[in-house]
């Protein structure tokens, strides 16, 4: 697709396919494209929205060991052996299905999307035991594979035993006649290395002999007999090899469709999985779907392939009746915004995550885009020739809620006629239910962009101190040319700048005056408009803040109401308990005078008490005397059961206090000076708290250099920690294990590492480390 191929959405699915853990995973990433029906751009959306949630939230298990094994199992389904490391591969795909498996099960209501794949995933743990019980990694089987396998290399193991006993002491025995006074193995022989001139001194066969000549390899007549057994045990050992493997591969053969269906299943998983990953990688949103006629409307919208610290945001809205016309000189940035527009689009038609703040689309029927050189040799076509081909293709098979992108429509010709067939294929895009965004450096086009009410104008920013592009879009307001200013700036004399500022006339002279003026007045509307959103940010997080400590003090008010009652309940009962007593021991001994008194002063003691009781849970007027509240003061905030500390007193009788993590100003009239001891939250909560919100548990290092993958580890183990997270997944991957080794070595030097392990097979085998963190 032409499109795809000039807004190079072929580099943003390379980059897509890095975050990808299976091979199957990343050929699909190869192949994506958008989506143009919206019931599948909002199914991949929704899916996105799931997976992105759950590497958020959650370790989510890997699918590294998952391998394209269709081939295989598809073999041994028709009967046919599997080699030992390729079904060790099967059983390690199983093992990473069944994990991922378990996994969406537990997040039906959260993902159902994703849940759908994962119903798909095999569940055989009965063969996946079997498997990893027989095989080695290697491929090899271990002799646990069959009770016959075991007993026939316990045999041979003894064997070879005795016979090494057994050469060893003919090796001492007869170290003079002997090159050298060690045995070796030739054939698979166990063999004495004896001088030729010696031939004869020891019987035995002869296997081998040197190069040159001057030694030949005996095998002793007393080992002979035990290495006929070793060679028999070999035999037999190689046929129950082919059995145990036709017996497990006759297994996986009958479970084979269940297979073939998890791996692509696992790979539309990884696909998913990989889209977060990236999202997450290039600081993207889920965008934000519409119903009704196409728009675009872009807050805070990066290129994904320029480097995000230094590309500037692009702000932009776009629908079917409101298009955009970017004028101004050749340079500021409008290629790079038409590219960065058509792109998001395509991004988030293919169910992508967005570099951006925020961003809202009801979906477009088609993507159309001329942008570039788009000179041939092969097909003998100009530059403007190759522009017009593409616009005629597009203006051919157009249809309502198409995206066409125009980059410099109507150059390349006499500015004349190019200008005039621009106006009338702008006109026709329009009318035809185009959403379009174009840009051209021609005058004329800027009066077609005001009086076209289907067309605004807008124009790249430019600073008016020095006339250098700031590439910020401006909408609402012609380009400026400002090329006599630019001009004399870089050298042309000033007689000669003036000269052609007279040629322009009076009527060009006052338009040009104009669009600076207006271009001025949208810079301090955006400033205005820029403070107004600040404050009103400002008061909103003031409002939430106190409606928060509204909600706090209520829970106070309630809890201590229910904890007074308790209390209240409590002594009233116990009071009541002992006056039923005083009045019990009068009534069995009227008479006494003694316990009379006794009770007397015991009623005396109860009503001492209740004064007492009743005192503490009177109304307490709080210190209010602000002379007495100092900086540094412990104090109590009406409202609040938790201690503060004041940090300033300010000129307003207002105090700035720290409450917990919370620092708030607060009347003074509100405080009560207290004499508890409350230290301030100390900078590693606060850092804690702000790191907890963006934390991950799973970092990749996968293609990056040893350097920035140790410096990367680092930081990613320090925020972790400060963020409280308890364990950690860090993908490697295998390859010739210098990434492996460059994370475990700075795992073990690690203050803050308690350990760490390679992954179990379903967590990405030794292409993942999994570390444990200190609490």
């Amino acid at each position: 697709m032409h499109a795809l191929d000039v807004l190079e959405f072929g580099e943003v699915r390379r980059r897509l396919a890095g975050h990808c853990e299976t091979a199957m995973g990343q050929a699909l990433a190869a192949e994506l494209v958008p989506s143009f029906q919206p019931d599948t751009i909002r199914w991949r959306r929704e899916r996105t929205l799931e997976a992105s949630s759950a590497l958020e939230r959650e370790l989510v298990p890997s699918l590294h060991a998952v391998r394209d094994l269709t081939h295989a199992v598809t073999r041994a389904e028709k009967g046919g052996v599997l080699g030992g490391e390729e079904l060790y591969h099967v059983g390690e795909a199983l093992s990473a299905m069944r994990a991922m498996r378990k996994f969406l099960a537990g997040r039906m209501e959260a993902s159902p999307r994703l849940a759908e794949d994962g119903h798909r995933l095999p569940d055989q743990s009965a063969l996946e035991g079997k498997l990893q019980d027989a095989l080695e990694p290697g491929g090899g089987l271990r002799d646990s594979a069959s009770v016959a396998l075991g007993q026939i290399r316990s045999r041979k193991r003894s064997t070879a035993s005795r016979v090494a006993e057994t050469i060893q002491q003919l090796a001492v025995r007869y170290r003079d006649l002997l090159s050298d006074p060690i045995y070796t193995v030739r054939d698979g022989r166990y063999v004495l290395p004896l001088k030729a001139e010696n031939r004869g001194k020891i019987r035995g066969i002869v296997h081998d002999s040197s190069a040159s000549g001057q030694t030949i390899y005996v095998e002793p007549e007393s080992v002979v007999q035990m290495g006929n057994l070793i060679r028999e045990l070999d035999g037999q050992e190689r046929e129950e090899t082919l059995r145990v493997l036709g017996e497990l591969s006759s297994r996986v053969g009958t479970v084979a469709a269940e297979i073939r269906e998890g791996l692509a299943a696992s790979a539309s998983l990884d696909l998913a999985f990989g889209i977060a990953r990236y999202g997450h990688a290039v600081r993207g949103v889920v965008v934000e779907l519409g119903e009704g006629e196409a728009a675009v409307e872009i807050r805070g919208g990066k290129h994904p392939l320029l480097d995000p610290e230094t590309a500037i945001p692009l702000d932009l809205a776009l629908r079917v009746g409101q298009n955009v016309l970017i004028t101004g000189p050749n340079t500021g940035g409008k290629t790079v915004a038409i590219k960065c527009v058509g792109l998001f689009v395509a991004m988030a038609q293919a169910g992508l995550m967005v570099p951006a703040g925020a961003m809202r689309l009801a979906p477009v029927s088609q993507i159309w885009a001329d942008i570039g050189d788009e000179q041939s040799m092969e097909q003998s076509l100009s530059t403007f020739s190759g522009h017009i081909k593409n616009v005629g293709t597009a203006l051919r098979q157009l249809k309502p809620g198409a995206l066409v992108l125009l980059d410099e429509i109507g150059s390349g010709t006499d500015p004349a006629e190019g200008a005039a067939l621009a106006r009338v294929i702008l006109a026709e895009l329009a009318d035809r239910g185009a959403v379009v965004l174009a840009s051209s450096h021609y005058g004329e086009l800027k009066a077609f962009a005001y009086e076209h009410p289907a067309y605004g104008n807008a124009a790249m920013e430019f600073d008016p101190r020095t006339f250098r592009p700031t590439y910020r879009l401006l909408v609402g307001a012609p380009g400026a040319s400002h090329a006599l200013k630019i001009a004399e700036r870089y050298g042309i004399p000033a007689e000669l700048v003036e000269q052609a500022r007279q040629t322009l006339g009076t009527q060009a002279q006052d338009i040009a005056h104009m669009i600076e003026e207006l271009a001025q007045a949208q810079r301090q509307a955006r400033k205005a408009q820029g403070e107004a959103d600040r404050r009103l940010n400002e008061l909103r997080d003031r409002e939430r803040r106190a409606e928060a400590n509204l909600r706090e003090a209520q829970e106070i008010r309630d809890k201590a109401l229910a904890n007074a009652q308790d209390v209240m309940e409590s002594a009233l009962r116990e009071i009541r308990l002992e006056a039923q007593r005083l009045f019990d021991e009068l009534k069995q001994s009227p008479g006494d005078a003694r316990k009379r008194e006794a009770a007397r002063q015991g009623l005396k003691d109860l009503d001492l008490v209740g004064r007492e009781f009743a005192r503490e849970f009177s109304p307490k007027t709080p210190e209010r005397d602000p002379d007495r509240v100092e900086k540094g003061s412990t104090v109590r905030v009406e409202g609040f059961s938790q201690a503060g500390v004041v940090l300033e007193l300010g000129r307003d009788g207002n105090a700035t206090v720290q409450l917990g993590a919370l620092k708030m100003q607060v009347p003074l009239r509100r405080l009560r000076k207290t004499g508890e001891v409350t230290a301030a939250p100390s900078k590693t909560t606060t850092v804690r708290l702000a790191r907890a919100m963006h934390a991950t548990t799973e970092i990749q290092l996968i293609h990056r250099r040893a350097e920035d993958a140790a410096e990367q580890l680092s930081k990613f183990i320090d925020d972790a920690v400060l963020a409280g997270v308890h364990q950690v997944r860090i993908v490697h991957g295998k390859g010739e294990g210098v990434l492996r080794k460059v994370t475990q070595e700075l795992l073990k030097k690690h203050a803050d590492v308690e350990s760490f392990r390679d992954g179990e097979p379903a967590e990405g085998g030794h292409g993942v480390t999994i570390a444990v963190l200190s609490a």
